[in-house]
């Protein structure tokens, strides 16, 4: 019987086999695409030097300072080389605060890297490799974004856990994703390739071997690949290299006004025909916004003729229409289920007032800290609000210098109430806190979180 079942066994090979032999000239591979993409692909390690406190006890007579040592905090991810010239484009948190960066290519040559701009809106950054005269190096070859269609193949091209150069494939499981809680300034491709720790600014490559986006994300509940990844469109990354490389800074025109998109049941509740558009929920007052008219409780249905989704789609529709600064721009939305035009003309954003920063003296809480008025540009690079009103901590001092009182407050913090009173400078701040020399009770934003703490 035994026998039998092995003749049987072996007969059912055969002819899996032979189904298969057919087949074996027309396999399916993405080598070509992963020599055409991989070499440009780079694995970065980057350094940082780090206080960290000693573990021994303080001495005698040493005082209030506790001993410090330094320690090397090491962070992994990827990058892809744009230019010839070593230019390369990477995710900012990889190389945040690095105090040197090493840069591995595919073939194995090594080079360390400077940074030479960033745009934190978008987590990207721009790094330069030193090279010696006649270095030649791959440089990726960018497909448009645009052209990506749910279910297309993709690969994943990064460092995961610092292997070394590793392959992934999946599928485009979504465009222009952004209605998720990662940034409010782009609208990302979502992919099931797998991504993990060290991928992080990697490519994402079509079939082809073309890079169509960054990977800049994952949502994970533990940490590993879930897939769930995000890439930022190699179109938007184009138009912010272009701009960190010509102007050093990424040109964002200036709207001065916030919202959210539209569910169903709100847009049915408003009595709109569809989804379509951003419900204000703030304007800045003296803003592009609010000079054509436009009113928190108003729906955005269109911008230049262009029907803005969200808040990231607008975002990212005034980083990449070329000519729209200083322009009128044609504006269509709903007021009262009735639409309304008419036209608005782009501004830059205002610079920070740094030139208001002040020090705040005498007997309270506040001594020693440098305050400046919260604006638009400020609250933008603190990621918050832009109508947020308040004195912000831009230089604390590194020990409180009354005894009274304990260090309660960091760089980043904005102080809005003193003992009742706004502050909305530091001149504010610095008027109420003089009010009372015993008891002070101070409001202020931390990582968008209301606080209020009482002195004595």
């Amino acid at each position: 019987m035994m026998r039998r079942l092995s003749f049987m066994w072996g007969l059912v090979c055969l002819g899996l086999l032979a189904m298969a032999a057919p087949y074996a000239q027309a396999r399916v591979s993405f080598a070509d695409a992963v020599k055409s993409a991989g070499p440009s692909v780079v694995n970065i390690y980057a350094a940082r030097l780090e206080d960290a406190p000693r573990e021994e006890p303080m001495k005698p007579g040493v005082g209030w300072a506790e001993p410090m040592k330094q320690k090397v905090a090491r962070s992994l991810g990827s990058g892809v080389i744009v230019a010839p010239s070593g230019k390369l484009v990477t995710t900012l948190h990889v190389v945040q605060g690095a105090d040197a960066v090493k840069v591995v290519l595919s073939d194995g040559r090594e080079f360390s890297a400077t940074l030479t701009a960033k745009d934190e809106k978008l987590d990207l950054a721009v790094m330069q490799l030193d090279l010696a005269a006649g270095v030649t190096l791959p440089v990726a070859r960018f497909a448009d974004s645009d052209a990506l269609e749910v279910g297309d193949l993709v690969l994943a091209v990064g460092n995961p856990y610092g292997f070394g150069q590793s392959i992934s494939l999946g599928v485009v499981s979504a465009v222009a994703r952004s209605r998720i809680a990662l940034n409010p300034y782009a609208q990302f491709i979502q992919t099931d390739a797998p991504l993990n720790p060290g991928s992080s600014g990697g490519a994402l490559v079509d079939s082809t071997g073309a890079v169509v986006g960054i990977n800049t994300a994952v949502f994970s509940k533990n940490g590993e690949a879930a897939g769930l990844g995000f890439a930022i469109p190699s179109k938007v990354v184009a138009q912010v290299v272009k701009d960190l490389t010509t102007l050093g800074r990424v040109q964002r025109p200036w709207l001065g006004l916030e919202g959210q998109g539209l569910s169903a049941d709100v847009a049915r509740e408003l009595g709109l025909p569809d989804s379509d558009g951003l419900l204000l929920t703030g304007v800045v007052k003296g803003s592009p916004a609010a000079k054509a008219g436009l009113q928190v409780g108003d729906v955005l249905r269109t911008l230049g003729g262009q029907v803005v989704r969200d808040a990231a789609a607008l975002n990212e529709q005034i980083l990449l229409t070329p000519g729209l600064l200083d322009k009128p721009v044609s504006v269509a939305f709903w007021r009262g289920g009735r639409l309304n035009t008419g036209s608005l003309m782009l501004s830059a954003l205002p610079p920070r007032r740094t030139n208001e920063q002040k020090l705040i003296k005498g007997y309270n809480p506040l001594t020693g800290y440098t305050l400046e008025p919260l604006g638009p540009a400020l609250a933008s690079e603190l990621g918050l609000p832009l109508t947020t009103v308040g004195a912000v901590v831009v230089d604390a001092p590194t020990k409180q210098p009354l005894a009274a009182f304990q260090k309660q407050f960091v760089v980043g913090d904005v102080v809005q109430l003193v003992n009742g009173q706004p502050t909305h400078d530091a001149g504010q701040a610095q008027r109420a806190l003089d009010t009372s020399r015993r008891a002070w009770e101070l409001r202020f934003l931390r990582d968008g979180v209301l606080r209020t703490i009482s002195l004595q």
